[in-house]
């Protein structure tokens, strides 16, 4: 099959377009014959040998990416929930190896999706990983509720488009913060108010909210405090140690003194349970997929140069088939 990997790290002359084999499912797992694959920051952190969850992706050649729509080629002989032909969606685990920039990749059926069914294989190849973490940030970690005040930093961004949807259907008061090109575009995804942040400082302008979700990670707990509740939660995507600290210590700070505002790190687990939630929102009309580019898998190359400069407005998406 053609694939798109690395031998070793480094910058965009490592990659390599060419033949991998084709894998092959182990029992709990669903061979998906690949239409689309999404492009994450992590892709590109990989590649440069800087991504945090490096050592667990295998020795290489490493095929890179983790987010895939297609449909089902085969399956394992302990696999129930899916069938040959079914179109899905999903996000390789860590321990999955990645290999998501190929014409096949086998997933564990735990971690995969049916496709929504008003959505094409592109748009939903650019749903796991930014709506899965928008639904563990927002959903199991905030606890969000209907009438919270969300602020959502980095809201045109991959990740940040899907968290504005999700916060406003589950019926919460949603600011987004991006830049001045942006701004109609988080207020067409729901946004209550949109502020530029080329324009004026969100610090000096809210107070009283609830969640602060953080999806480009250049904020903190204490730079956001002003801004939240007293009890209030910030919630940020980039793991590091501080970041990693900081959630240690304020919620044990939180589970002795019952009150507190809190620091949680999130990272995105494949969950198929959460995208078979997703693709319901998808399907009543309340979540689309915000898309920059488009490219050819042979043009891999491209795309993580583009995501790279943190400016795309959505997801970067490869088009296998």
């Amino acid at each position: 099959m053609k694939a798109v990997y690395i031998n070793k790290f480094g910058s965009s002359d490592v990659l390599v377009y060419g033949e991998r084999p084709k894998p092959i499912p182990k029992s709990d797992a669903v061979l998906i014959k690949v239409h689309a694959a999404c492009v994450n920051p992590r892709d590109w952190l990989l590649r440069e040998g800087i991504y945090f969850g490096r050592y667990v992706v295998g020795q290489f050649p490493v095929i890179l990416g983790s987010d895939v729509s297609g449909v089902v080629e085969s399956v394992g002989s302990k696999v129930q929930r899916f069938k040959v032909g079914d179109e899905v969606y999903a996000m390789q685990s860590h321990l999955g190896k990645m290999g998501g920039y190929a014409e096949y990749i086998s997933v564990i059926e735990s971690a995969v999706g049916i496709k929504p069914s008003n959505m094409t294989h592109e748009e939903a190849a650019a749903v796991p990983v930014a709506a899965l973490t928008g639904w563990q940030a927002l959903i199991k970690d905030a606890k969000i509720k209907k009438g919270d005040k969300v602020l959502i930093i980095g809201a045109s961004g991959g990740v940040g488009t899907y968290g504005v949807q999700i916060a406003k259907a589950f019926g919460a008061s949603v600011t987004g913060v991006c830049s001045t090109a942006n701004v109609e575009l988080v207020k067409s995804l729901g946004a209550d108010r949109v502020i530029d942040y080329k324009k004026e400082k969100f610090n000096d302008l809210l107070t009283g909210y609830d969640i602060v979700y953080d999806t480009i990670g250049r904020e903190s707990l204490k730079k956001c405090s002003s801004v939240l509740k007293p009890n209030g939660v910030y919630i940020t995507t980039i793991p590091s140690a501080n970041n990693a600290l900081d959630s240690l210590t304020t919620k044990a700070k939180r589970k002795v003194f019952g009150r507190g505002q809190t620091s949680v790190m999130v990272l995105a687990s494949p969950k198929g349970k959460y995208l078979a939630e997703i693709a319901k929102l998808s399907e009543a009309g309340k979540l689309k997929s915000v898309i920059d580019s488009v490219y050819a898998l042979e043009n891999t190359t491209d795309a993580l140069d583009r995501s790279r400069t943190f400016r795309a407005k959505g997801k970067l998406i490869l088009k296998v088939i």
